[in-house]
């Protein structure tokens, strides 16, 4: 499914649902409710293109990189956090993809911020001889020595491709909302709820506190 009736997108899809032009919306080759496909963020958010030929003219060519590494795919997801390094005329713009309001806003970012993203653990495993893998949001896994729990966060160095940092999801701990009714605010974690399976986890917002589940919460600090 390369298109959706504008109608259907998601909210946090930062366009107008309903106007005299365009019917359909691009979308991603996957994960349509985690972010936005590259042809809607080059064509209907930068305009920097005008038809998905010249998407796929600068995705081909190299031009555009998400967390440092080129991709070729027009269709391809970029999810919240997200580092889109974009290089045409002969220039170089970095921008970041965050949650305002509850919708997906582009910010730009100088080139040496542009080297590090915020990205949940949502697995752990331990493989043969004792190695422990972490298993990201964005797909990726990576071995490592530090000390970390499902939930917590990790900085990556996008350019070295290693974790520099873990972020631990624990009280005192300063989190983002990303889905949901509050998706956008920033918080602190200070308390948690024990349910049957699972908890539920209090965030103190600048408008009082909430208790909000795991999927919509992400460690940043």
């Amino acid at each position: 499914m390369a298109h959706i009736k504008k109608t259907e997108m998601p909210k946090s899809w930062p366009v107008p649902r309903k106007g005299k032009r365009k019917r359909f919306i691009a979308v991603p080759s996957h994960g349509l409710n985690k972010g936005i496909s590259l042809l809607f963020l080059l064509r209907d958010i930068l305009k920097i293109a005008s038809t998905r030929k010249e998407a796929r003219h600068m995705t081909l060519n190299g031009m555009v990189k998400i967390n440092n590494k080129v991709r070729h795919d027009e269709n391809f997801p970029v999810n919240v956090l997200d580092v889109v390094n974009l290089s045409v005329a002969g220039s170089n713009k970095f921008y970041r993809l965050e949650i305002v309001n509850k919708k997906f806003v582009l910010v730009e970012v100088s080139e040496k911020e542009s080297t590090s993203k915020i990205v949940k653990i949502i697995g752990k495993k331990v493989l043969s001889g004792g190695k422990v893998q972490m298993n990201l949001r964005d797909g990726q896994n990576f071995l490592s020595d530090l000390k970390f729990s499902v939930g917590d966060s990790v900085v990556l160095d996008t350019k070295k491709n290693v974790v520099s940092k873990i972020l631990g999801l624990k009280k005192g701990a300063k989190v983002e909302i990303i889905a949901g009714k509050h998706a956008g605010e920033s918080g602190e974690l200070v308390g948690f709820e024990e349910l049957v399976r699972g908890r539920n986890y209090e965030i103190k917002l600048s408008t009082g506190t909430t208790m909000l589940p795991y999927k919509t919460i992400l460690v940043v600090g």
